[in-house]
């Protein structure tokens, strides 16, 4: 067998592995890079393999690192099966068509704007026709069901977001069967809406799996909804408006459990809630349409009030509708993208409560440097929106542990069946540190060895190859 590193080496984003084996061809992932531009057009453009020798495609889930080249390797001629669960062909198409959209907007921006006399029309990397393309590859496969593909694969749960999976892959490799385990994206234990991750089957010979923070660990779960009971309470007692940056896939999905439970449990009174992003709307409508994924205490809650997606939530789609949820003054809470504060309809609320000291800004999760949201994160008291000056004169707060991904001590516990002497790890969709801090800990919880491969780089099975040797903690791949 051999598995190639394709993207998501040594840092978070581009998730991308070929395995080759019986004769077989598999891509795990096809994302998209999303870094500076330079860099992130140039990756994009790239790959790793000619797209008509790939026999298969396994998806993991839906989020745009993950799926977002998919349009560039069907564009390029491949024509083989996309397996993925029901839930993720319905995210993963919300979200390729939404990338579709802003390919193109943002070609058409350049060609009228930006394109120099004589030089080329800009194409955009690909459009939503690309991805109805796509769409028409996808092959829903449920959990926990086998699929022979000649290897044969299984998907289970992975709490990450709604319909993630981690791959429990099974071949023969040099005339013995073998297991690889691809984790993808690993959840959080105990969080709202989805189950937790599913106990892995056995132990695994190879491991490849994710390190975003693997090096860290997050706050405790249950410190998570005190602290936003006690934001909501807080506007509501002012009248006021508590606006929460957002990503649309997930996190605004937890967000809206949060604020039924409360007031299911009567701990505030019904409350206005806005959901303002195109795709945070179509994400919540999809995420209340597959209910057998919840865990059990949402489960309990449908059962009691039919939907955490109900009468008192409005979901704004267009344009004119974000518009007049500024008349409301409060109280209120709006749920808006983008959580970086950068770009998206959050800017314009931003402009209505920035200056106002009753209103409060709400950050549910990191927040990159050097952008907007950050400067508000930091405390800056005067920062530009969109085409002007503003005084921060609102509250500004955050709530650390809302995070989509399991930290170090999670992805132990996920991973501990198959910490063994006899388990070669590879450690990847991470920063440097935390992929290499994550790679230490292995070691120290007793794999066999732990690689973190750089970005092109090969591992071949061999039967002669030597057993790993505990404590042995290459930084890439000897073999490429």
């Amino acid at each position: 067998m051999r598995i190639q590193f394709c993207g998501a080496d040594r840092t978070v984003t581009g998730s991308c592995h070929l395995i080759e084996t019986q004769g077989k061809r598999i891509l795990l992932d096809c994302g998209m890079y999303q870094g500076p531009r330079d860099q992130e057009d140039s990756f994009n453009h790239w790959l790793a393999v000619q797209p008509k020798s790939v026999d298969a495609v396994i998806l993991s889930h839906g989020h745009l690192d993950h799926c977002g080249k998919l349009p560039v390797l069907v564009r390029a001629g491949y024509t083989g099966p996309i397996y993925c669960t029901p839930a993720t062909a319905e995210v993963a198409r919300i979200v390729l068509e939404d990338a579709g959209k802003i390919q193109e907007e943002n070609a058409d921006y350049l060609n009228e704007r930006a394109r120099g006399p004589g030089q080329p029309r800009v194409q955009p990397l690909y459009s939503r026709a690309d991805v109805h393309d796509v769409l028409k590859l996808f092959r829903r496969v449920q959990y926990g069901v086998k699929t022979n593909i000649g290897p044969s694969f299984t998907f289970f749960d992975a709490g990450h977001i709604l319909g993630s999976a981690y791959i429990w892959f099974e071949t023969i490799d040099n005339g013995k069967p073998r297991t690889l385990l691809f984790t993808a994206d690993v959840g959080r234990y105990n969080t709202p809406i989805i189950r937790d991750p599913q106990p892995l089957p056995g132990v695994a010979d190879w491991v490849i799996t994710e390190s975003t923070y693997g090096n860290k660990q997050h706050g405790p779960i249950d410190q998570i909804e005190p602290q936003f009971l006690d934001c909501v309470k807080t506007c509501i007692a002012k009248r006021s408006r508590l606006l929460v940056p957002s990503f649309a896939v997930g996190r605004t999905q937890v967000v809206l459990w949060y604020m039924q439970k409360l007031i299911n449990e009567k701990q505030i009174p019904p409350t206005r809630v806005y959901v303002d992003s195109p795709m945070g709307v179509d994400i919540s409508r999809i995420t209340c349409e597959f209910q057998d994924v919840y865990d059990e205490q949402s489960q309990q809650m449908v059962k009691m009030l039919g939907s955490f997606c109900n009468a008192q939530v409005t979901f704004a789609s267009s344009t004119d509708q974000s518009r007049q949820i500024n008349n409301d003054r409060g109280p209120c809470v709006i749920i808006a993208s983008s959580p970086t504060c950068e770009f998206g309809r959050i800017l314009h609320h931003l402009k209505q409560s920035v200056e106002n000291p009753n209103d409060m800004l709400l950050f549910v999760g990191w927040v990159p440097p050097q952008t907007l949201g950050r400067r508000l994160q930091d405390g800056e008291k005067r920062v530009r929106i969109l085409d002007r000056w503003y005084d921060v004169r609102c509250m500004v707060r955050t709530i650390h542990g809302l995070s989509a991904h399991a930290d170090g001590d999670e992805l132990l516990r996920f991973l501990k069946p198959t910490l063994t002497p006899a388990t070669s790890a590879f450690v990847v969709h991470g920063e440097v540190d935390q992929a290499e801090g994550f790679a230490r800990r292995l070691l120290q919880s007793g794999i066999g060895s732990a690689t973190v491969p750089a970005i092109e780089s090969s591992y071949f099975t061999s039967p002669d190859a030597p057993a790993p040797v505990p404590g042995q903690a290459p930084t890439q791949t000897d073999n490429d």
